[in-house]
């Protein structure tokens, strides 16, 4: 009878459902690029296919009444209609010019959007914090990475401290009698925060928790999560130091992660507060707009009809160095790794200091491709550590200086980001200014380097390199 009374509920929201489907269908070059980081099960995102089913079943299980509702067209119908046509065109903007993360929350707002116009304003508001499960399967966590890492080594560097143990702390590096272990970007537990976040949210879904006792459900959660990577992390440095690195826990440390954030996380579920108040009715008006669907169409129409922009710009190069007395077979500083192909590199010696100077590029190899790659770290953080960030660099050049981990060497890194003509020393301002790249037809994108070692303190080298950059800039 309850079976009977529940797929009759479902029926009536089938408009809603449609509503979502239709959605997804226009709007699936997004998705689609979604749906390839949703299949990697062992990144930031392999949740994100399970929490999609869970915002659906969520939706599903509601108490939907079919009501003599329909949108009333006034005011603030035609404003949120605007914003939906708005919101549209924003998606078709950011999409074309392949800028990813913009693109997802234009799309959650046309979501939103699209079922206050369809249906009612109402509706939304009601079924809001279900959607809401969707910022969980975007990728803005990942940017968490290094803060995440240096706050995980802040914290189990004291805690190892306080053990006594005889180690030696350095960064992220933790040098036993018997070994090193590092506290890499896999150890920064992101994964941890998520799901741990992520199951809070759910929690106040289904007991339905007033403002107050969600944000201490989501603070509690957020921290157990991190309390769980640091456990692991701790316990790992114990066990490799009792074990001189010979236990088995050394190599299968993630499984073992896992195992301590069930131990920590079940119990917090298993003795949270339950609410008993009854799920409320959301009225589904009987007669659906169906105006909305012009402005919904306008983002993916354009994007279908318009045509693709043919880059423009001349491939960089630092040929000029060639002025420069060239030691190009001594390799000075470190061999530098970003995730971009390495496209030229010299040793020159300029004011008597010789310099690496590096060019790595990038050209998207599909129009729609971001012009700014993700880059990761120019350094190995195991083996080299940023000391300080001279306040000196010249206009649009970063510069850092590094100690090598365990040692006393330095090494002074100077970078710069290029952007089809644009130059910038940061990385957020290079993908921001990509979406004016893209409009010119620009599609080229260079990362510039130069580094020296160091004698002693860098105070010589960073003179000469501070002065000697604006010679290496001229990259065409």
């Amino acid at each position: 009878m309850d079976l009977g009374r529940n797929f009759s509920g479902l029926a009536k929201a089938i408009p809603l459902f449609a509503a979502i489907l239709a959605v997804a269908l226009l709007y699936s070059p997004s998705l689609t690029v979604l749906w390839k980081k949703w299949i990697l099960w062992d990144q930031d995102l392999a949740h994100s296919i399970p929490t999609l089913g869970v915002m659906l079943a969520l939706l599903a299980r509601r108490t939907y009444v079919v009501a003599e509702l329909k949108p009333k067209k006034n005011a603030t119908y035609w404003l949120l209609l605007s914003a939906l046509a708005i919101c549209s065109l924003g998606w078709y903007l950011f999409e074309s010019l392949s800028i990813s993360l913009p693109a997802y929350f234009m799309l959650i707002a046309v979501l939103c959007l699209f079922i206050s116009t369809s249906f009612s304003t109402q509706l939304t508001l009601a079924i809001l914090p279900t959607l809401g499960l969707l910022i969980f399967v975007i990728p803005v966590w990942s940017d968490l990475t290094g803060v995440l890492v240096e706050l995980s080594s802040f914290v189990v560097g004291h805690a190892v401290k306080l053990s006594h143990l005889t180690v030696l702390l350095e960064g992220s590096s933790i040098f036993l009698p018997s070994g090193t272990i590092y506290i890499a970007d896999g150890c920064s537990g992101i994964r941890y925060l998520i799901i741990s976040l992520l199951m809070g949210y759910i929690l106040i879904l289904l007991n339905q928790y007033k403002l107050r006792n969600a944000i201490a459900t989501l603070a509690i959660a957020g921290l157990l999560g991190l309390i769980a990577n640091w456990l692991r992390i701790y316990l790992l440095v114990v066990i490799g130091y009792h074990s001189e690195m010979q236990s088995s826990l050394m190599h299968d440390h993630e499984t073992f992660g896992w195992i301590v954030f069930a131990c920590i996380l079940i119990p917090a579920i298993y003795f949270s507060p339950v609410s008993k108040t009854a799920n409320p009715i959301i009225h589904i008006p009987k007669r659906v707009s169906f105006l909305p669907l012009l402005p919904l169409a306008i983002g993916p129409a354009l994007l279908y009809l318009g045509s693709t922009t043919t880059s423009t710009n001349t491939p960089l190069n630092i040929n000029h160095l060639s002025q420069y007395k060239i030691a190009s077979n001594e390799r000075i500083g470190i061999a530098l790794h970003p995730k971009i192909t390495h496209a030229d590199g010299q040793t020159v010696e300029i004011d008597q200091l010789k310099i690496r100077v590096d060019l790595f590029t990038n050209t998207p190899a599909e129009p729609r491709k971001e012009i700014v790659p993700f880059i990761g770290s120019l350094t190995d953080r195991n083996e080299w550590l940023l000391e300080q960030s001279p306040k000196a660099a010249p206009e649009n050049f970063d510069i850092g200086i590094y100690k090598q981990v365990g040692g006393t060497s330095r090494i002074i890194i100077a970078k710069q980001y290029i952007v089809g003509t644009m130059h910038t020393d940061s990385y957020l301002e290079a993908k921001l200014i990509q979406i004016v790249a893209k409009a010119m037809g620009d599609s080229y994108f260079g990362l510039l380097t130069a580094q020296a070692n160091c004698a002693t303190d860098c105070t010589t080298e960073l003179a000469i390199i501070t002065g000697a950059l604006p010679r290496i800039n001229r990259t065409q």
